[in-house]
C-alpha cells in the first residue's frame, strides 16, 4: 500500500510503525485496531509535538512545523544522514490535507543540497518529503558546493553558493519554498532572493526550526 492509499483513506491491514517497527495495531483503542490513519504508532506520534509557528528572520516568513530537538531531530539526521529514505512521510504526515488545501496551485522548489551530498545519499531528501503534497516539484536551484552554514560566514556569502538552474525551465504561478531544517534562514533567504526577480508570490516552508537558536535572534508568531 503506498502512501498516497493511506492518506485517501484509512486501511484495515496491520502496517508496521517506520520508526519502531511495532505493530500499529499494538495498544490502539478499538477503532484504531481497524482503521489505521498514519505511518508510525501512536506512541512515536505523541514524541513528535507539532510546533506549527511562523518564524521571522532574513526578511522572510517561514511556516515551521516541529522545533529541531527530540526525537523529530534524530529521525531527520536518520532519514538524511543514514540515507533512510523510507522514513520520507513521517514528517509532514498529519498535516497533508490542510497543506494541500492552503497551496493548491502552487509549484515547490526545494532548497537544494551540494551535487556531492545527493550523490552520497543516493535521493533528493527534500522532494522525498514534500512530495506527499502532490504539487508539482522543480529543481531550479542548485548548490555549488558543499558549504555549510557556519557563523563564520555571513548571509551574502552563503548566497554566493546557490545560482539558478540555466537549462531548467521557470515554473508559472505561485511558488512553495521548501527545506527540511532552518537553522538560521540564510540558504532559504539566499533561495528566495534568486526566484523573487521572476514571481510575485513566494511562500517559504520548513519541517524543522532551529528553537534555541530562534530563542537568541528570531521572533516567532503562533500560527
Amino acid at each position: 500500500m503506498t502512501v498516497s492509499d493511506q492518506l485517501s483513506e484509512p486501511t484495515i491491514t496491520d502496517c508496521k510503525c517506520l520508526w519502531c517497527g511495532r505493530s500499529m495495531k499494538y495498544a490502539s483503542s478499538f477503532r484504531e485496531m481497524f482503521y489505521i490513519d498514519d505511518v508510525i504508532c501512536r506512541k512515536c506520534r505523541r514524541q513528535l509535538p507539532a510546533e506549527r509557528q511562523v518564524l521571522r528572520t532574513a526578511g522572510l516568513r517561514i511556516e515551521g512545523q516541529y522545533g529541531y530537538e527530540g526525537m523529530i531531530r534524530e529521525m531527520l539526521l536518520q532519514y538524511k544522514e543514514n540515507c533512510d529514505e523510507a522514513l520520507f512521510p513521517v514528517f509532514l504526515y498529519p498535516f497533508v490535507k490542510q497543506l494541500k488545501n492552503r497551496y493548491r496551485g502552487y509549484s515547490v522548489v526545494p532548497v537544494p543540497s551540494s551535487r556531492e551530498m545527493m550523490v552520497k545519499r543516493g535521493f533528493r531528501h527534500v522532494n522525498k518529503i514534500f512530495s506527499l503534497l502532490e504539487l508539482s516539484v522543480y529543481d531550479l536551484i542548485e548548490k555549488t558546493d558543499n558549504v555549510e552554514q557556519k557563523k563564520s560566514l555571513s548571509r551574502t556569502e552563503i548566497g554566493e553558493h546557490f545560482r539558478i538552474r540555466d537549462e531548467k525551465p521557470l515554473p508559472k504561478g505561485r511558488i512553495l519554498l521548501v527545506d527540511d531544517i532552518v537553522t538560521t534562514g540564510a540558504s532559504m533567504a539566499s533561495c528566495y532572493r534568486l526566484l523573487e526577480k521572476n514571481y510575485a508570490e513566494i511562500k517559504c516552508m520548513t519541517v524543522a526550526y532551529n528553537r534555541r537558536f530562534s530563542h537568541k535572534v528570531f521572533m516567532f508568531t503562533k500560527k
